[in-house]
């Protein structure tokens, strides 16, 4: 690997990134993927996502009618199945950025399908729990992801399914996979404005 000449790459800063690209190599030289022959097209990571977004598009048509995102709805399940009740944790379980959820708990508490409540174990907790309209979403809204799912993989047989779905469990079940909902602690998005702890 050749790098290219110009004015820019005569600094130090960029003699010292493209040193440091130059050294640059594979981990693990008995892994799956090695530089020669890799291509992103047949990368597991590309695959997933691909994945991910023609599922979630799928669902986020079908539920924009009531007024609800594919993203809004997985927090809405997570309150529900996993025990998530703060942002933090949220964010953790899904791993997306703390901030978003934030603002995504917001827009759902304007709909009335969730709100804030005061732990009666940790006063300065705010938990985040479903409003008996959450509660019906939660139990009646699976229907348009159901419907999504057995759409997509109608050409999947049982076994498939099932050896997918412990495919990507195992790929999930990693030491530096997220903590969860089971996670205690809180972080900074837990702290409201008079420095109590809050899952804003």
């Amino acid at each position: 690997m050749v790098p290219p000449k110009s004015a820019d790459n005569e600094t130090a800063a960029s003699a010292a990134l493209i040193e440091d690209i130059l050294n640059l190599k594979v981990e693990n030289p008995n892994g799956p993927y090695q530089l020669e022959g890799y291509r992103l097209s047949q990368s597991v990571g590309y695959l997933l996502k691909r994945s991910f977004n023609m599922l979630s598009g799928a669902i986020d048509k079908q539920l924009l009618p009531y007024d609800l995102t594919h993203p809004q709805f997985a927090i809405l399940m997570l309150l529900s199945e996993q025990s998530c009740s703060t942002a933090a944790n949220l964010a953790r379980e899904s791993s997306g950025d703390t901030g978003a959820i934030t603002r995504m708990i917001d827009r759902l508490e304007a709909k009335a399908l969730i709100r804030r409540e005061r732990s009666t174990e940790d006063r300065r907790v705010i938990n985040i729990v479903l409003t008996d309209f959450g509660k019906l979403v939660v139990e009646k809204m699976p229907v348009i992801a159901i419907n999504v799912l057995n759409d997509h993989l109608q050409h999947f047989d049982a076994d498939e399914i099932t050896t997918l779905k412990r495919l990507l469990n195992k790929l999930l079940d990693q030491p530096q996979a997220s903590a969860g909902c089971n996670t205690a602690d809180h972080d900074s998005a837990d702290i409201d404005s008079a420095g109590h702890k809050e899952s804003t």
